[in-house]
């Protein structure tokens, strides 16, 4: 099975007052930390969906725009299946928050675990103490595809009730 992996960048850290993404933790950009552990786990293409371009342009991996600026997370779940579909050869993708420094490959592989025991859901749900919906591997099913696209367009915008929603593992 073929995994690729993107980092949603689009928030607009109004609270951090500067761009999340790119706060560093023991030397490394956050969203770079997350990367790292994507590599480590063969993850392949890699992007970071949304986000100014420009100011991300540091970072080790391709920067692309959401389809939808502003809609949140579901938004950049759905942008990142929408260009997943130009990667034939990949059967899943994780999509992962940005701010997720602590983030390992062991964290990953139990999650690819999941894939490998339920591949016909839609989302593998990260968890720790409760569900980590920033932490999913999604399918690049045209199924799924379908399945977020039609709930965004409903006006879903919150993750959990997304994956409530879906075949989830």
């Amino acid at each position: 099975m073929r995994i690729g992996g993107v980092v949603l960048a689009g928030g607009k850290s109004a609270r951090m007052g500067h761009t999340k993404a790119l706060i560093e933790i023991d030397g490394r950009a956050m969203a770079d930390r997350v990367l790292d552990a994507l590599r480590e786990v063969g993850a392949e293409p890699l992007l970071i969906v949304g986000g100014d371009s420009g100011e991300l342009d540091a970072l080790t991996a391709p920067v692309i725009p959401d389809i939808e600026p502003g809609e949140g997370p579901v938004g950049g779940v759905l942008s990142a299946l929408v260009h997943a579909e130009h990667w034939s050869d990949i059967d899943a993708i994780f999509v992962l928050a940005c701010d997720l420094p602590w983030l390992t490959a062991t964290t990953l592989s139990l999650v690819l675990d999941a894939v490998s025991d339920r591949p016909d859901a839609d989302v593998w749900v990260g968890r720790a103490s409760r569900l980590e919906p920033m932490c999913a591997c999604w399918s690049t099913s045209p199924g799924t595809l379908e399945r977020v696209r039609t709930a965004y367009a409903g006006g879903e915008r919150a993750m959990h009730r997304l994956i409530e929603q879906l075949h989830s593992a």
